[in-house]
């Protein structure tokens, strides 16, 4: 007769009874008994096994870092930001004295943005504009924008209006690399437009990001939003130590990280 290696049970696991009868009748044989899925789990990507207390589930979806992976990166952001911000000190004067000298207004510019689990925070810019928008409507910067002043112009283009970011990093909540977190009045605006458009708070959100090194930067229409949330979302599927020291270098040394920037 036929010495079958593997069987699968392709049967609904609600039927119980018929599942126990056919565990019993091949326990007798020297075969590998699979159930077969049921057809919902096709839309997860990894479901496995796990025990919660003393029951077993059936986990479709995760974090996008564990706890190990989390306190990883925490402390690798702690540590390459408290170096940076100690050699970039001389630049941040001189930036600092440039904004002072080109237009009036304050040095720093404080924006109100979403990070981890959609929680609000205030992000740290050199300001860049004679504006300073933050409420329920925020215009996005375009191209030759009477707002950005001179010294606005050669900081945006060189990612040098990010960098007091650190400070937020420092202070847990951004990370070094993640998500670009947008304006509140922009989140809203996509959140409703884009699908999985909040799974980007998954993560801390971060000075640089994927998206980013990929030269989608700047104004967004919906295409091209659509086009970001893709990257980080693929960033958040395949995230790697490797992978944020590789968006790191890309940050600083890739063309098209400088690509539309106005």
């Amino acid at each position: 007769g036929a010495q079958p290696d593997v069987v699968v049970l392709a049967l609904p696991w609600s039927d119980e009874q018929r599942i126990e009868q056919c565990l019993r009748a091949f326990m007798n044989l020297p075969v590998r008994v699979e159930l077969a899925p049921e057809r919902v789990l096709d839309r997860f990507k990894a479901p496995r096994i796990a025990r919660l207390g003393s029951a077993l589930t059936l986990n479709v979806l995760r974090p996008p870092l564990g706890h190990t992976g989390r306190a990883a990166k925490r402390l690798f952001d702690i540590v390459i930001a408290l170096v940076a911000l100690i050699l970039l000190a001389p630049l941040f004067l001189v930036v600092a004295l440039l904004i002072r000298l080109d237009s009036p207004g304050p040095v720093l510019f404080r924006q109100t943005r979403y990070g981890f689990n959609q929680e609000p925070f205030r992000i740290w810019k050199f300001r860049s504009m004679r504006t300073m928008d933050d409420g329920p409507v925020v215009r996005q910067a375009a191209r030759d924008d009477a707002r950005i002043t001179r010294i606005g112009r050669f900081i945006r283009k060189w990612n040098i209006d990010e960098l007091p970011q650190l400070i937020n990093v420092l202070t847990g909540d951004m990370s070094l690399v993640g998500p670009r977190p947008h304006a509140v009045a922009h989140n809203r605006q996509y959140e409703g437009r884009i699908d999985l458009y909040a799974r980007r708070h998954n993560v801390l959100p971060g000075i640089t990001g994927w998206a980013q090194v990929h030269g989608l930067r700047g104004a967004t229409d919906d295409i091209a939003m659509q086009k970001r949330v893709e990257y980080d979302l693929y960033y958040l599927d395949n995230w790697s130590f490797g992978l944020d020291i590789a968006i790191l270098f890309m940050t600083v040394f890739s063309r098209r990280s400088y690509r539309n920037a106005y």
